[in-house]
């Protein structure tokens, strides 16, 4: 018995279909931790240092995937007489027992394995867990997600709880054994057992027959007062009557009842102990009365209540946090349909410039400020729940709404809130707020499914400017669904060969011939047929398939280029305009793959236009520079797309290493139609000419604009009047007899428009 007395029993065995959560539990019980904080926490629970002198502590874990082969393992380790003190089982188990059915399995076989039932989202209420498991003493719920110190907490605190229970049953089981021995061992007994817990020995009917010293210092009463009483004078109010029914029902089949009460002194407060009855039997094995051995851990309970607050509390704002709101969330979903309510999505604005340029102590001094004016402003109230996701992400739950309407009003009025200055040291700063918000007129099922649509209006809110709020509907997932659905087949779309270059003819408007093309690439979608790049590129540059498309277009490119010199020879293109994006630009093996490009086909590098756009160069103008530059001294010509659309080209348009500007149609479709936009198309021409610039006019489909441009001098154009895009053997009847698109007209003279 010493040596039981002296062990402990630190095995736990963790039932869960996910390999990656046993990983998980290892880790973290596995894991010695040398923390003066667990350890002072182990002290206070228990009041006692932990094993070693080194403040090591960890456990023996073992696991498995399914309720069954949990069961098997149970059975194995008492057989070896290795029992496991404690599991943690997953609530969901697909397609075995689930956690509910695994536990009674397992307390079949070992009634006395406490249980840690882990879940997300219940499946069972309480009345169902409680009617189906019994009294909590031996089982407890672990909301996910949870802490590290939590999981550790509980493994310490629960298989410290089984090596009590063992000890006390063997210490009562001692004083069974030695009924009838010698009054010296059995006053030595009560001596210890009366040194190391709470005891009190109790009639049939409940009255105290006997009570050590440690019972009155704790319950506050004196041994007179207590002797002669029925125990129902310390119970509280804490546990439901069916707690006391199933206790009952335990001891009147003379079995040993364990469990965690709450008990009321004679002053009012409440303490706990984990209480362990046994029949005291007869010499005909009849129960004459019950002996009660306890331990106070109120101490070890209050630590526990701080960890669950701990858990579920932002630490930095005070605000309920991710994991507190989705309970509030779901409680809400789960009232009836009756019960309105909404949830609003808030975002900070510019809080990231402000966190990166002002430093972190300074960001998290704006997000104290943040809550603090979301509590004043909304006074948090059970109906009212704001809390803090993360970074700088706040949710609030509106409950009991009286109409919809409610909830843009508390929008409308945050709004006005956030949009005034925040004072951070000397330091005046604005962080407005976009805000999404999802009511429940949708049947939702889950918290999760609430918070992404709230989620997705408030990013629609932040597109529509600072300071905005949006209400979800279903477009907004409709949307998100078909983008998703796009990006998934753009992943496939390399491999099953369903791109496509389409070509469109740059024309010498002062020849009317055709002189060189322009590559752009169409998606043929095996469901949606021919898809624009404006539909899939965005899509491209945001999952990073850019890269590898821009590469296939490129090579795609010359390879076409290379095969209609080789056939056709002066009749074909003398130069291919390629788009290419800002990602090709910043990638370092860039300028290589095109000089290996260029000479796998034989073309000469003069001959390869390379085309970015206005804002791309402005997004990183020095790294962009630097590699065009390069591709610049290999020969290649640089051309601006889109020019006229942004704000920034003609001030530095003499810092960038180009050959071409191609005007964006915008400003082609409105130089026919105002004096002003003829006169700015002039001038752009002469501001290329004289940067010996030359200029491509895009987007040309009337015979005016093409006149009008002919009579500007502009030297090159393209549009729908000559040609749309169109595949490469289309292209071809271009090549040899080319139309001379100028014949049927007469270009005018400039001062024509300009007056």
């Amino acid at each position: 018995m010493h040596d039981i007395m002296e062990s402990r029993n630190r095995r736990i065995l963790v039932i869960d279909d996910n390999e990656s959560i046993h990983a998980d539990f290892r880790k973290i019980l596995n894991h010695t931790d040398n923390r003066p904080s667990f350890s002072n926490s182990y002290t206070a629970l228990f009041g006692e240092e932990p094993e070693s002198g080194n403040n090591e502590f960890s456990f023996e874990v073992d696991s498995a995937s399914q309720g069954k082969e949990g069961l098997e393992k149970v059975q194995r380790s008492l057989q070896n007489q290795q029992p496991y003190a404690m599991a943690f089982v997953d609530i969901r188990m697909p397609p075995g027992w689930d956690g509910i059915e695994t536990v009674k399995h397992l307390w079949e076989v070992d009634p006395d394995l406490l249980i840690v039932l882990c879940t997300a989202f219940n499946d069972y209420n309480w009345n169902e867990m409680s009617h189906e498991l019994g009294s909590m003493d031996r089982w407890l719920i672990l909301k996910k997600p949870f802490e590290s110190i939590e999981i550790r907490q509980l493994a310490a605190s629960l298989t410290e709880k089984w090596d009590l229970a063992r000890k006390a049953e063997l210490k009562v089981k001692d004083l069974q054994s030695t009924i009838g021995t010698t009054n010296r061992k059995l006053e030595a007994f009560r001596k210890a057992v009366d040194s190391a817990g709470i005891v009190a020995v109790l009639d049939l009917q409940g009255t105290i027959l006997e009570a050590n010293d440690n019972f009155c210092r704790l319950s506050g009463y004196s041994r007179e007062e207590l002797v002669g009483q029925n125990h129902d004078l310390v119970l509280s109010e804490h546990h439901p009557p069916e707690f006391f029914d199933e206790l009952y029902l335990t001891i009147e089949q003379n079995r040993i009842w364990r469990g965690e009460i709450c008990n009321r002194a004679k002053d009012g407060s409440l303490y706990w102990v984990d209480t362990t009855i046994v029949p005291m039997l007869d010499e005909h094995d009849k129960t004459e009365s019950y002996f009660t051995l306890r331990i106070e851990i109120s101490e070890r309970k209050r630590l526990l209540g701080q960890l669950r607050t701990q858990a579920y509390h932002d630490a930095l704002t005070g605000l309920p946090n991710r994991a507190a709101i989705l309970d509030d969330i779901q409680q809400a979903i789960d009232r009836s349909d009756q019960h309105k309510f909404a949830l609003l999505f808030l975002d900070f604005d510019r809080f990231k410039l402000i966190n990166d340029s002002l430093g972190h102590d300074k960001g998290d001094e704006l997000l104290q400020l943040i809550a603090r004016r979301l509590c004043t402003t909304l006074r948090a109230t059970d109906q009212i729940k704001p809390a803090r996701l993360g970074g700088d992400e706040f949710v609030i739950l509106l409950n009991g709404l009286a109409s919809y309407s409610d909830a843009t009003r508390v929008a409308e009025r945050l709004l006005e809130t956030f949009s005034q200055s925040y004072q951070l040291g000397s330091h005046t700063v604005y962080s407005s707020a976009s805000i999404g918000i999802v009511t429940s007129d949708y049947a939702y099922q889950s918290a999760l499914e609430i918070l992404r649509d709230a989620d997705l209006a408030m990013y629609k809110a932040k597109e529509s400017g600072q300071g905005a709020y949006v209400v979800f509907d279903q477009t907004m997932r409709e949307q998100v669904q078909v983008r998703m659905q796009v990006e998934s087949d753009l992943r496939n779309a390399g491999s099953e060969n369903e791109f496509a270059l389409f070509y469109q003819p740059i024309v010498s408007l002062d020849s009317g011939k055709m002189v060189g093309v322009e590559a752009l690439i169409r998606w043929e979608h095996t469901e949606y047929g021919l898809i624009n790049p404006d539909d899939f590129i965005p899509v491209a540059e945001e999952t990073g398939m850019i890269n590898s498309i821009g590469s296939w277009v490129l090579e795609e490119s010359c390879r076409q280029f290379a095969h209609w010199t080789n056939t056709f020879g002066p009749a074909a293109p003398a130069f291919i305009h390629v788009n290419i994006s800002r990602k090709q630009l910043l990638d370092p093996e860039f300028c290589t793959f095109v000089e290996q490009i260029t000479g796998k086909y034989a073309i000469p590098v003069g001959c390869l236009h390379l085309e970015v756009t206005e804002s791309l160069i402005m997004q990183d103008r020095l790294l962009i520079i630097d590699s065009l530059r390069k591709l610049k001294s290999m020969g290649v010509k640089i051309d601006m797309d889109d020019f006229g659309t942004g704000y920034s080209s003609l001030a530095c348009l003499h810092e960038l290493p180009l050959d071409v500007l191609k005007i964006d149609r915008t400003l082609i479709l409105n130089v026919k139609e105002a004096r002003d936009y003829a006169a700015l198309m002039h001038a752009v021409l002469v501001l290329a000419d004289n940067l010996q610039l030359k200029v491509v006019a895009e987007g040309i489909e009337t015979h005016d604009q093409l006149i009008l441009l002919q009579a500007l001098g502009c030297e090159y154009g393209q549009g729908f009047l000559f040609s749309r895009p169109c595949p490469a053997d289309e292209l071809q009847r271009f090549f040899g007899d080319q139309p001379d698109w100028n014949k049927q007209f007469l270009p005018l003279p400039v001062s024509a428009f300009m007056n």
